[in-house]
């Protein structure tokens, strides 16, 4: 939150003395996007890939944690649609900065930040139809909660848990929100400590797999470890040595400003429990200092190695102030104390200028990690935090990076682009910028620019487009839209407007359905300034519900054709591990296709004879997708995929 707002509202507003409601007065002719043709994107070469098995965690066909799983890869292996619409809105009360997640099932969860009303930790959706299906009260012993993380049962194949964690308890919860177990943390501030709420906030909890427990850390930088089985503590709880971060640096937001963007905010979702006003809120919060760790951190499933992006200590940027300008990552684990127990150790450590805001996030096969700075680098280590390369963007980065198993490729994005890197091993080499148009036409857009984080799919890259206003060189946001990018070539697929903006993710179900937390910072902003050019901001999570489905079973069993195709050729005894990650990811496609195909026929986009003639190849397909047969099956799918020229 804390860069995304910083970096897009921040110079805009300053402009707010001598702001104009002047417009264009030009015609309102929108950009039309008809029915996208087949992406030319493939894989190539092996793919990396962990060897942890997914009796626990869940596979990345959706979003089971906030960067879709604990390496934050930000990247799934199924289809986004590649035609969408505006579904429904859910929840408008709640400002949602995280989320939401989604289990085995397709139901939706989320943690509400600040809302009016009702007060809850965690309410659950139906992911079709935006229906509440239950809600945790808040209460004294679970006053707010980290986001939710979620994680297969090993003792139910099938079957998922749903975890959370606040400053008294951390609860599991089953997926019909009845309670497996709920545990106290064993946190115990002073009154003073509890000033500070930074000590109280947890961020989502994270899977360790050597030890089978639940990590967390608090923006403070104390660090849990709770057994996944019984929610008890088992280890002391440690504490990263970072000092708050010192703010990002840019123009402070005139108090006129502040005066007519807190009153929409109250009015939306009431003040926080400090009794400010959220958008003040975020603002002290940028300009008066940051905390240790600000964004959520990643677990290598196969190593177990914790990878957490935080602070140094205070005295290592030469002022001994009770801030750091410093920013640091850390590798962790849980090891033997030498008298039975566990302990957290800080294994390796390396710095660099300027901070960072953004979660680490790791290659499938947790040989690289990748991070950003706040001055506009991308940086890749290696797992014993060795930097290899840096790539200088030009502007700071305003999410997390997307790491794709294939092809090396890497998302990045900043305040306007969406742009691919690829890893060189001894550099990175930058590709295309993504062209953003999607609001092209529009009366009221005279700019548009990235307004999220990037998802990796198997058709594309799915993203959030800003459009508005340009002041200073940046984009004013009155309106936001859903996008779906070539990964070949970073043209726009498709678009469609949506309702809100967002700091959360852009989160894709396994049916291809998009998701969108509403947390309307940037366009309040917007409305404030121009009050009759945009409707009023609104919370709550979105859903985009997908169209032509013949379509997406298109995308989903081309893609699984491509795969398999590729796959085919790789040399088995040196590259299994790949191969059956792609086997796999290709039964995932081939799942997500025949799912499509049926409500196609349904939706009159598809006849019954040529679903029939399809699913009888995916079958087959099915049956063939073994190592030494591979082959053959990538002859069905190729079949099955020309069947739709």
């Amino acid at each position: 939150m804390k860069k995304i707002l910083g970096l897009t509202v921040a110079s805009g507003i300053a402009l707010f003395a001598i702001f104009t409601y002047l417009d264009n007065n030009r015609p309102h002719n929108p950009k039309m996007f008809g029915p996208p043709v087949k992406t030319q994107w493939t894989p190539v070469g092996a793919r990396a890939a962990g060897q942890h098995s997914y009796d626990i965690i869940p596979q990345p066909d959706t979003f089971s944690a906030i960067h879709v799983n604990s390496v934050n890869s930000d990247s799934v292996w199924g289809v986004a649609a590649p035609m969408f619409e505006l579904d429904w809105v859910a929840e408008p009360a709640y400002f949602v900065g995280n989320g939401p997640l989604l289990d085995n099932q397709g139901n939706l969860y989320f943690s509400p930040q600040f809302y009016h009303g009702e007060r809850v930790v965690l309410v659950s959706l139906d992911g079709q139809t935006g229906e509440r299906r239950w809600a945790i009260p808040a209460d004294k012993e679970l006053h707010a909660s980290s986001p939710a993380f979620i994680l297969n049962d090993p003792d139910n194949p099938g079957s998922q848990i749903i975890y959370i964690v606040g400053y008294n308890r951390v609860i599991a919860l089953r997926p019909d929100g009845s309670t497996v177990w709920s545990n106290a943390t064993g946190l115990s501030l002073t009154a003073a400590e509890l000033s500070n709420k930074a000590n109280t906030k947890f961020h989502s909890l994270n899977y360790h797999p050597a030890t089978d427990s639940l990590i967390t850390v608090t923006k403070t930088g104390a660090l849990f470890a709770f057994s996944r089985r019984t929610g008890g503590l088992i280890a002391p709880i440690g504490q990263l040595p970072g000092a708050p971060a010192v703010s990002d640096k840019g123009t402070k937001i005139p108090q006129l400003v502040l005066n007519r963007v807190d009153p929409l905010m109250d009015k939306a979702f009431g003040k926080t429990d400090e009794g400010q006003s959220l958008f003040s809120s975020a603002v002290n919060y940028i300009y008066g200092g940051g905390g240790t760790v600000t964004n959520y951190f990643s677990i290598d499933p196969d190593s177990s190695r914790i990878y957490i992006a935080a602070t140094a200590p205070d005295a290592e940027d030469g002022t001994q102030d009770g801030r750091s300008e410093i920013g640091a990552i850390y590798a962790l684990d849980l090891i033997d104390d030498s008298n039975g127990g566990l302990q957290f150790e800080v294994l390796n450590r390396t710095t660099f200028r300027g901070g960072t805001g953004s979660t680490p996030a790791l290659s499938a096969d947790g040989q690289r990690l990748y991070v950003s700075d706040n001055e506009g680098h991308v940086i890749a280590l290696d797992s014993a935090l060795n930097e290899l390369w840096r790539v200088d963007l030009g502007e700071p980065l305003v999410g997390s990076i997307a790491v794709s198993p294939d092809n090396n490729e890497l998302y990045a994005v900043t305040r306007k682009d969406v742009i691919q890197l690829i890893d060189k091993g001894d550099h990175g080499s930058r590709e295309w910028t993504a062209q953003l148009t999607g609001f092209d036409g529009y009366a009221n857009v005279d700019a548009q620019a990235n307004a999220l984080t990037a998802t990796v799919t198997a058709n594309g890259v799915v993203i959030m487009i800003g459009g508005g206003k340009s002041l200073l060189g940046r984009t004013l946001m009155l309106h936001m839209g859903m996008g779906l990018l070539d990964r070949k070539t970073g043209e726009l697929r498709y678009f469609a407007e949506g309702r809100e903006d967002s700091l959360a993710m852009s989160v894709v179900a396994a049916d291809g359905s998009l998701y969108i937390a509403h947390s309307p910072l940037r366009r309040a902003a917007g409305k404030a300034i121009y009050p009759d050019l945009t409707p009023e901001i609104t919370g709550g999570i979105a859903r985009f519900k997908p169209i032509r489905l013949d379509l997406l079973a298109r995308d989903a069993i081309c893609a699984a054709e491509a795969r398999a195709v590729n796959a085919s050729t790789l040399d088995h005894a040196i590259e299994h591990t790949a191969i059956n990650a792609d086997v796999r990811q290709i039964k995932v496609l081939i799942k997500q296709g025949s799912g499509a195909m049926a409500k196609a026929v349904t939706d009159g986009d598809m006849t019954t004879e040529k679903r029939d003639l399809l699913d009888a190849r995916l079958k087959q397909s099915t049956a063939k997708l073994t190592p030494t047969t591979l082959g053959d099956a990538a002859a069905e799918l190729t079949a099955a995929c020309a069947g739709f020229d």
